[in-house]
């Protein structure tokens, strides 16, 4: 029985150790920013702007090497009880009705603590993610803040107010 239940401790130690190897290595994207799986098959990339709270989400194939739209909707991304609406900014090569960049920006991500938080296209599904790389990834590619032109809130003056029809961003 004790060779039994040693056995047993040895396995359930070794599969502990996969678990928490597999946790502590997270996928980075082909901006450097985390990699999140939606529902409908492609891949989520979070790229996130300490300095602003600004936040990016590229959607990609499977791969993460060809840009995927998707439903040009909303989305939602959240930490806790923080949330923000992401509204979708297509790029030159999307498709009409698709999408495959999202961007907002929050007060409650300025500083870049977030550690751990979910990405949904509403209540139905949710994909939980630890904010390990969207912020190397959101500093390392200064030129996509810049792409978002009026869109992002309060540079230089610019910007849209919020709630306003086209508004780039939610403040929760």
């Amino acid at each position: 029985m004790k060779v039994l239940i040693g056995v047993l401790r040895g396995i359930a130690l070794l599969l502990a150790m996969m678990t928490l190897q597999s946790c502590s290595r997270t996928q980075a994207g082909p901006n450097g920013g985390d990699v999140v799986p939606l529902n409908n098959g492609a891949k989520a990339e979070v790229v996130a702007n300490a300095d602003t709270g600004e936040v990016i989400v590229h959607t990609w194939d499977q791969k993460l090497e060809t840009r995927q739209g998707i439903a040009s909707k909303p989305m939602m991304i959240g930490s806790g009880s923080q949330t923000t609406e992401l509204q979708p900014y297509p790029t030159s090569t999307d498709r009409p009705g698709l999408c495959s960049r999202f961007y907002g920006q929050a007060s409650w991500m300025r500083g870049g603590k977030v550690s751990q938080g979910w990405l949904g296209s509403g209540a139905d599904h949710r994909s939980e993610f630890a904010w390990n790389n969207c912020w190397t990834g959101g500093a390392a590619h200064g030129s996509m803040w810049t792409e978002m032109g009026d869109q992002r809130s309060g540079m230089m003056g610019r910007g849209m107010l919020h709630g306003a029809p086209g508004g780039g961003m939610s403040h929760q």
